[in-house]
């Protein structure tokens, strides 16, 4: 074992303790206690690169759940970027021990410079055949585009790409001293897998167990993209897909027809009991007047059609906070909507940037609402993946956005927003 793989070995030891899910399990009879419980349940997992404790939590997440991989079931994987030998390692173990290990990678993968060892390793690791291993393999989209989407804009420099970061587990313990298996766990994070996402940037891993509609729903896309990658006449430039399973929703793109973040935003302010627009909650729901509240964590918003929604809440009453990494591709428009001042003051905006050494950046990629949601008070309502408020990651790119209506898991996000609007304002404090 090299030295980077042994340290990153005692850091994953040392974030188990954060790697545990934030949800709620309920209380099982005596008798029941005396089964064997899962060890993975609904809830959220963050990272906090500020402490080197808690750093790895995603990591070592995904990690248990590759090492409790049941033989015979499947693990599925679409990354960006997948950049961890280590995970490459656990990967390759669960292969050989009958699991079937399917991994799609982005063209930026294999070159990035986190990359380019964990591709060749994965790559070996999964030829391997033994008389009880898996069926295996990891693909990788062509070179600078998107596997599904459709680039359209295929002679400019702005490369469509594989943006997802989802992982699909059809059974698994969480562990390979884990409790009892569960079936159908998603984990749709913003994180991909290499040292920059676990040690500079924020980001947030949202795992729903045991949802066989949502997990279908996400194999089905698993499929579709990589029928894309090897038949390209199979690309399209719009994906107009969104499946409800029960609590969660999953939307998934290209989209060239309508703006999903800006159709969701749009029902916001639909009015609540005869109440003004952004009014009518109950106490302990949005500000103390009863206020909805919109909470945004994104690495880039460059759309001005986003920027112009939220300005309208936050003149209409809502309250928007916002934590970003950067606003705009080119020139300032963003900034300059969302930085107008309205009738409440104006939008909260604090900047998580890695732009100096020891900084932070925010990676994530969620919006929450605590309030006023399609003419009802009193939600609360998350969504996360890996899709960014820009035009690209909206008509160019593989994404997946995850709802999820829950308060616990909000309240989840909720104190994860506030740790980093307050890494945030400490950087950029005089």
């Amino acid at each position: 074992m090299n030295k980077n793989v042994s340290s990153l070995a005692s850091a994953l030891a040392s974030a188990l303790a954060v790697s545990v899910l934030v949800g709620t399990t309920a209380a099982g009879t005596a008798a029941a206690a005396a089964e064997p419980q899962p060890s993975v349940t609904t809830g959220a997992v963050f990272n906090d690169p500020t402490d080197t404790a808690k750093q790895n939590a995603i990591f070592a997440h995904l990690s248990h759940l590759i090492d409790g991989a049941v033989p015979g079931s499947t693990i599925k994987t679409s990354q960006y970027v997948l950049g961890s030998d280590w995970l490459a390692d656990r990967l390759t173990a669960a292969h050989l021990r009958g699991v079937n290990v399917e991994v799609l990678l982005d063209s930026a993968s294999p070159k990035h410079w986190a990359g380019r060892t964990t591709y060749t390793k994965l790559l070996e690791g999964l030829a391997r055949k033994t008389a009880g291993s898996g069926t295996s393999w990891v693909n990788v989209c062509p070179d600078n585009q998107a596997c599904l989407a459709l680039d359209p804009n295929p002679g400019d420099t702005y490369y469509s790409n594989n943006h997802n970061k989802f992982w699909l587990f059809s059974a698994t313990t969480g562990g390979p001293a884990g409790g009892a298996p569960v079936n159908d766990v998603v984990v749709q994070t913003s994180a991909n897998q290499t040292p920059w996402d676990r040690a500079t940037a924020w980001n947030d891993a949202l795992t729903v167990v045991g949802n066989k509609d949502l997990y279908a729903a996400y194999a089905t896309y698993f499929g579709d993209l990589e029928a894309a990658r090897a038949d390209r006449t199979k690309q399209v430039a719009d994906y107009p897909t969104a499946y409800q399973a029960g609590s969660a929703k999953v939307y998934f793109f290209p989209r060239s027809g309508t703006d999903v973040v800006l159709d969701i935003l749009n029902t916001v302010d639909n009015p609540v009991n005869g109440r003004p627009a952004c009014y009518g909650n109950s106490t302990g729901f949005g500000t103390a007047d009863g206020r909805t509240v919109i909470r945004i964590a994104m690495h880039q918003i460059s759309r001005i059609e986003i920027a112009r929604k939220l300005w309208e809440l936050d003149d209409a009453g809502c309250y928007v906070d916002i934590v970003y990494r950067d606003l705009d591709t080119n020139g300032s428009a963003v900034r300059d909507q969302l930085s107008k001042p309205t009738r409440f003051g104006g939008i909260a905006l604090h900047r998580l940037n890695d732009d100096a050494a020891g900084r932070t950046a925010t990676h994530s990629k969620y919006l929450l609402v605590e309030g006023g949601y399609k003419g009802l008070p009193d939600q609360k309502v998350v969504w996360t993946g890996s899709h960014p408020y820009t035009y690209m990651g909206l008509t160019s790119n593989d994404e997946a956005l995850l709802k999820y209506d829950d308060a616990a898991v909000h309240d989840a996000y909720r104190t994860n927003f506030q740790a980093q609007r307050a890494a945030a304002d400490r950087q950029t404090a005089p």
